[in-house]
C-alpha cells in the first residue's frame, strides 16, 4: 500500500460533508482512504471512486478497525462519521450513542500505534445548547437532547486524548451545512425541491434562525487545520459563517432564485426541539487562528445548491 506524507483516512466520506472533503482531497493529490459500511451508498463520490481506496469496515468492529488503520498508516484522519439528526429525529438511542461516542473512542483507540500528523474531529453547534448571544468556544455547554449530548461527549473525549496523550487532534463545531449533495429531508433540500416543483412550502416559525456554512468551505477549513493540528492540539473551533439568517430570509431567497410560484405556509407544523432565535457562531477564534474565510455567500451557495437539484 502506497504510503506518503499525503496519505489520509476519512470516516463518513460518502456522506454529505464528507463527500465534499473527499473530492477536495483528491483534487489536491492526496492518497485518500475511506472507511465504508458494506451497505454504504457511494453515489456522492462516484466521480472520484476510481481515485480513492475504499475499506469495508464498521467503526464498531474494533479488531478489524485496528487492522485497517495500521495497514493504511494515515498521516491525516478526518472523522465525519456519526449518527445524525434530521428535523429533530434521530436513530434509536443505542445507535446514537454508538455512532457518536462509540465511534470516536474506537477509532482513536485503533490509531494508538499510528503516528499521525492530524486528526480532525467533527462536532456540532448543538453542543452549546440555547444561548442568547453568538456562541464562543469557551461557553458552558448545555446540550438539550441525546444527539447533542453524545456529540459533546465525543468532543470532550477527543479533547481529553489530545491533551493526555499529546495527540494532534483538533475539533470543529459545525453549524448548519448546506450545498450540493445535501440529504433529502434537510431544510434546504425540502425548500428548494418544493420551490422548483411549485409545491407549497410548509415551514415552522419564520423567526427561527440558523448559521449556514457551505459544505465545500468546510472542507477547505478542515484541510488547512490538518496542517496546523500540532499547533492547535486539543482546541475547539467554530465552523460557521458568523452570520445568522432567519428561515424567512432563507425561504424568500430560494423562492426568488428559483422564480417559484410556491405558496409559503408558516407555522404549518411545530418547531423542532433545538429551534431558536439565536444560533450564530462567534468566529473570532477561528478567524484569528486560520487564514480560512468562507468563500461562498449565502446567495452564491444557494445558487450552486439549486443548480445541483435541477
Amino acid at each position: 500500500m502506497k504510503k506518503t506524507k499525503n496519505t489520509v483516512l476519512v470516516t463518513g466520506g460518502t456522506g454529505f460533508i464528507g463527500s465534499h472533503l473527499v473530492k477536495k482531497l483528491v483534487q489536491k493529490k492526496y492518497y485518500v482512504h475511506i472507511l465504508v459500511r458494506s451497505n454504504s451508498n457511494l453515489s456522492n463520490i462516484l466521480e472520484v471512486a476510481q481515485k480513492v481506496t475504499l475499506h469495508i469496515c464498521d467503526l464498531s468492529n474494533k479488531n478489524k478497525l485496528k487492522k485497517t488503520v495500521n495497514k493504511i498508516k494515515p498521516n491525516h484522519v478526518f472523522h465525519l462519521a456519526h449518527s445524525g439528526i434530521m428535523s429533530g429525529v434521530t436513530a434509536e438511542s443505542s445507535e446514537v450513542i454508538e455512532g457518536n461516542l462509540g465511534s470516536i473512542v474506537n477509532i482513536l483507540d485503533a490509531l494508538k500505534d499510528v503516528k499521525y500528523d492530524s486528526f480532525i474531529h467533527s462536532g456540532s453547534f448543538l453542543e452549546y445548547g440555547f444561548k442568547n448571544k453568538p456562541m464562543k468556544e469557551n461557553e458552558i455547554c448545555e446540550p438539550p437532547e441525546l444527539y447533542s449530548i453524545t456529540k459533546l461527549a465525543s468532543t470532550l473525549y477527543a479533547q481529553s486524548v489530545a491533551k493526555q496523550e499529546d495527540k494532534p487532534i483538533v475539533i470543529f463545531r459545525i453549524f448548519t451545512p448546506y450545498g450540493p449533495n445535501i440529504q433529502v429531508g434537510r431544510l434546504i433540500y425540502n425548500v428548494i425541491s418544493n420551490a422548483l416543483n411549485g409545491d407549497d412550502i410548509l415551514m415552522t416559525k419564520p423567526s427561527t434562525v440558523r448559521d449556514f456554512v457551505y459544505a465545500e468551505d468546510i472542507a477547505d477549513l478542515y484541510i488547512e487545520a490538518s496542517k496546523k493540528a500540532k499547533k492547535y492540539s486539543g482546541e475547539i473551533f467554530n465552523c460557521g459563517s458568523g452570520s445568522k439568517k432567519t428561515l424567512k430570509q432563507i425561504v424568500d431567497q430560494i423562492v426568488k432564485l428559483t422564480n417559484s410560484k410556491s405558496k409559503i405556509k408558516w407555522n404549518a407544523f411545530p418547531s423542532v426541539s433545538y429551534d431558536s432565535n439565536m444560533w450564530q457562531a462567534d468566529m473570532g477564534k477561528t478567524f484569528s487562528s486560520f487564514l480560512w474565510r468562507p468563500k461562498h455567500t449565502l446567495d452564491s451557495g444557494l445558487k450552486k445548491t439549486i443548480d445541483s437539484l435541477i
